[in-house]
């Protein structure tokens, strides 16, 4: 007799915890439904390269074509040539920008270099237009790749020998 009144205690004990349990998953699972728990809504807006170039200010424009404009600093210590900039991600299909052509202002030749000049200690904004960036609401995450060399490389009149990638990321919302 004693050991039906255990037992008996033991299982309440179980389905009443059980209850609970179920109750907080489904309420879990519902607020990742309806996207409260998206982590992507959750982390700020970011963008970032490597030590030396700071990303100042950033933007997405969905739409068809969308657009990409970056403002980005240059704290290397000499000045630089930006040759191309892309930008690949979730959403985002912004082909490579060749800036040797189409510099922010049109192509800058700078030491017989084609490309952005960026001096050191200056800022300069470039806009990247993507062949669609999806109707979307929320965040979205790309990865920057940018290649450079230093303005002093006379001798390599195309940046192609000594020439620098940059990876960095962004993470921002489509406006």
């Amino acid at each position: 007799m004693v050991m039906k009144k255990k037992a008996q205690a033991a299982m309440e004990f179980l389905m009443t915890y059980g209850w609970a349990i179920l109750v907080v998953l489904v309420v879990i699972g519902a607020l990742a439904y309806f996207g409260v728990l998206n982590p992507q809504n959750l982390l700020p807006e970011k963008c970032t390269l490597p030590m030396g170039l700071y990303c100042k200010d950033h933007i997405i424009k969905g739409g068809t074509p969308g657009s990409i404009s970056l403002k980005i600093e240059n704290g290397m210590g000499q000045g630089i040539m930006i040759t191309s900039i892309n930008i690949t991600g979730q959403i985002l299909n912004c082909p490579i920008i060749n800036l040797k052509t189409t510099a922010p202002g049109g192509a800058d030749k700078y030491n017989l270099l084609d490309g952005w000049h960026l001096a050191n200690g200056k800022d300069g904004s470039v806009t990247i237009t993507c062949t669609s960036v999806a109707k979307f609401s929320g965040k979205t995450k790309g990865d920057i790749t940018l290649v450079y060399c230093d303005d002093t490389s006379v001798n390599d009149t195309d940046c192609s020998k000594f020439a620098h990638t940059m990876e960095g990321e962004l993470l921002a919302k489509v406006e």
